[in-house]
């Protein structure tokens, strides 16, 4: 049965990631579509996410009525997936106004934020310890893959302006076939194995997460010291799209091998950090991929060049993979599996703030300089330097507290997966 649901995970993985590339990644592309602003545009790649933290603050308590890890995630991907039914309805019939589409959109980061402590603690349960890195870096690959090809398929659907049978908008296409690959990954997370006697964890409420996520120093201190960085990230990030669509001036075709070629990095940077993930503790992955994505906002204010722009979002991508290895495997492996739900729930809500600011601090440059491209630049080389600032003590925090260890300093446990 254990096998048996690790395969269909992979099987969900794919799905999921088919989504993420044929629907959620041309959202800010479509914002732009119906006229809502660079700006805007920037701001709905980002706000709904932290409206959507705020949302999955309900988690611990649906998962004390639900009684069931897995229920709860089934039903969280179940209502991401029906989100996008107005998405399909605004975009086959007229243009949503800006709080229509946030709301849609929060719904959208709300469930899937929601699904995610659960799923962790459930995956925690499933996997064995000894095989997580490596179980954990092929289901990384097949996720790229599949992000790689919905985005591909999007991409030339949008450079050709393909309408087939009913649809009558391309967009509409593409949320017709995102919502399908989610609702069918829902299924396919029912059909997983969950052993009932898992669900003997402590139901705990908000405050209760919050105490037990105050109550370990070491994991606090490390989740503080990431929040800044996080917030540094979001200072140019979402005003990348707006740049190539509306200041480059790229088509669909050029947008999606810009996006695609990021994730080719990634992808062959994941088959790269397989063959040493025994000696490489999740830390070390983090601080050397964020390290690395410090330099690189600034980098977009060096040239327009198509191709400059494609060598820096392969470059990019390869940095990134070093991140999100490090930080699935420091929740996989360093947080004991009663902590798991309460941990990822204030995570979020930590990640959610830094949103806010980074957001806001972009926004606001662009707001005042003016959406003209000496502004981007101006945006981008203060998101690096922003960036390092919040690396530096990130890096030296965990070089104090990590040494050559796996584990974040006492507080840090590895609690073998029954």
């Amino acid at each position: 049965m254990r096998e048996r649901s690790l395969r269909l995970s992979l099987f969900d993985a794919f799905l999921c990631s088919l989504m993420i590339g044929a629907g959620e990644t041309y959202l800010p592309a479509y914002s732009l579509s119906i006229g809502m602003g660079e700006i805007f545009a920037g701001i709905l790649s980002t706000l709904p996410i932290v409206s959507g933290a705020f949302l999955q603050l309900i988690t611990p308590r649906g998962l004390q009525r639900i009684r069931s890890h897995k229920n709860w995630v089934v039903a969280s991907a179940t209502l991401q997936a029906l989100t996008f039914i107005p998405l399909i309805y605004f975009s086959a019939t007229k243009a949503p106004n800006f709080w229509m589409l946030f709301l849609i959109l929060s719904l959208y980061w709300g469930s899937g934020f929601a699904a995610g402590p659960a799923w962790n603690y459930w995956m925690g349960r499933l996997v064995q310890v000894e095989e997580g890195s490596r179980y954990f870096a092929k289901r990384a690959r097949v996720s790229q893959f599949g992000i790689l090809l919905g985005l591909i398929g999007g991409g030339v659907a949008l450079h050709n302006n393909v309408e087939i049978g009913p649809f009558s908008s391309v967009f509409t296409m593409l949320f017709v076939f995102a919502f399908a690959c989610r609702l069918v990954s829902s299924f396919i997370l029912s059909s997983q194995y969950f052993d009932p006697a898992w669900n003997k964890e402590p139901k705990l409420g908000f405050r209760a997460s919050w105490k037990v996520f105050w109550a370990n120093k070491s994991k606090r201190q490390f989740f503080f010291y990431l929040a800044p960085f996080q917030a540094a990230v979001f200072v140019s990030s979402p005003f990348v799209t707006p740049y190539m669509l509306a200041q480059v001036k790229m088509d669909y075709g050029a947008y999606m091998t810009a996006i695609g070629v990021l994730f080719i990095g990634k992808i062959l940077t994941l088959t790269l950090i397989d063959r040493f993930r025994q000696s490489a503790s999740g830390f070390n992955l983090l601080v050397f991929g964020a390290g690395a994505i410090v330099p690189l906002p600034a980098m977009w204010a060096v040239s327009s060049d198509m191709y400059f722009i494609f060598f820096l979002q392969f470059i990019s991508g390869m940095a990134w993979a070093f991140v999100e290895v490090g930080l699935s495997l420091i929740f996989f492996k360093d947080i004991k599996h009663d902590e798991k739900v309460p941990m990822l729930t204030v995570y979020n809500l930590l990640n959610s703030l830094a949103i806010i600011l980074g957001t806001y601090i972009g926004g606001k440059v662009l707001w005042v300089f003016g959406e003209k491209v000496s502004s981007y630049y101006a945006v981008f080389i203060l998101g690096s330097l922003v960036r390092g600032a919040g690396f530096y003590p990130l890096y030296r925090y965990v070089r104090n507290h990590l040494g050559n260890s796996e584990r974040l300093g006492e507080g840090l446990s590895t609690e073998k997966a029954s």
